[in-house]
């Protein structure tokens, strides 16, 4: 069994890495969707951060080699030397992270302005047929000129949110392209499967908090410090150094010192409101999973309904419109509870 300082992030990552199906099947040779675990694997290697920090990290070790093979090098060299390259390899593990949690977020954003530009398609038609049958209705002198004219201003209003829907797509689809490194047109045409629906289990917060000065970054780089600062006063503390440099160099141990207290206390507390949102992101999964399989079982009535004759087709397409809401409700919950599953396994890593 894996420690529980890393339960969080192999969970996360082997979900992450379950190939999702497209939406709909598409013509042989059609290109394929593109999935989360294609976003997930692609950001990093188009992300300049992740470049930069990749460079960095080339540097760092070429420096802590040639310390380590300098016979002229001081132990003092040799530790910064080596605590430069942890520092390069936290520093891209962070910006890895970042790159992926903006890949589920432009992933996401674009799942969810499908959706609502479907549903501002949706609207616009319904307002139309709405405005239809209210023309047909002044003729017949069943209703006012201030309720037709609603009418109208309700069907332009509609669509005016479509077009603006299909902008917000665009804009979407423009974002996502630029993250994961492909032309949009071609990613637009491929389109992206949906978000796994499943999620792992709440983390263990205990277990976490346990191993968490073992997994944070932060605490790691405090503690790379105080080593540094423990040696330097084991240098200057002898005969041959001035009270003053002695004294000073106590003085930077205990500043060290209370930096890995502070760490600590600061990664345990962003952990713990990780945590929370984490459960707050559950709950309204669980509340939204609710009103999906309750609007599912309404359509169903409207339905029987409508077969029966006893439903018009405005009525029938409002209980639709009304079904699709509850279920992009749910996607939308399900990528919401997603992303604050990276925000905790970034909290529990450090950045």
């Amino acid at each position: 069994m894996p420690p529980a300082r890393n339960l969080a992030l192999l969970v996360l990552v082997a979900v992450l890495a379950t190939p999702a199906l497209a939406p709909n099947a598409r013509a042989q040779g059609a290109p394929a969707p593109l999935d989360l675990d294609a976003a997930w694997s692609r950001a990093p290697e188009v992300s300049a951060d992740v470049a930069t920090r990749r460079n960095d990290l080339d540097v760092a070790a070429r420096t802590a080699a040639r310390a380590e093979l300098d016979p002229l090098a001081t132990g003092l060299e040799r530790l910064q030397a080596q605590q430069g390259l942890a520092a390069a390899t936290a520093s891209l593990a962070a910006a890895e992270r970042g790159a992926r949690i903006a890949a589920l977020q432009a992933y996401v954003a674009v799942v969810q302005a499908v959706d609502a530009e479907a549903q501002a398609v949706v609207r616009a038609d319904l307002a139309q047929r709405n405005l239809a049958a209210a023309r047909v209705r002044h003729e017949a002198g069943a209703i006012t000129d201030l309720a037709l004219n609603q009418a109208a201003a309700d069907a332009e209003s509609a669509e005016r949110a479509a077009r603006d829907a299909a902008t917000d797509l665009a804009f979407a689809w423009n974002d996502l392209a630029a993250i994961v490194g492909l032309p949009a047109d071609a990613l637009r045409a491929a389109g992206v499967a949906p978000v796994p629906a499943e999620l792992p289990d709440l983390p263990d917060l205990e277990r976490d908090l346990a191993g968490l000065a073992d997994a944070h970054a932060g605490i790691a780089a405090a503690e790379r410090a105080l080593a540094l600062a423990e040696l330097r006063l084991r240098g200057a503390d002898h005969e041959g150094s001035s009270p003053n440099a002695i004294a000073d160099a106590r003085a930077d141990v205990a500043t060290a010192r209370r930096r890995v207290e502070d760490a600590v206390r600061d990664a345990e507390q962003q952990l713990r409101a990780a945590h929370q949102n984490l459960l707050v992101a559950y709950g309204r999964l669980d509340d939204a999973r609710t009103a999906d399989a309750a609007a599912a079982t309404t359509l169903e009535a409207q339905r029987v309904r409508q077969e029966a004759g006893e439903l018009s087709p405005i009525a029938w397409l409002q209980a639709q419109l009304e079904r699709e809401r509850a279920a992009a409700t749910l996607r939308a919950s399900v990528h919401a509870a997603w992303l604050q599953w990276l925000r905790y396994a970034s909290a529990l890593a450090g950045g």
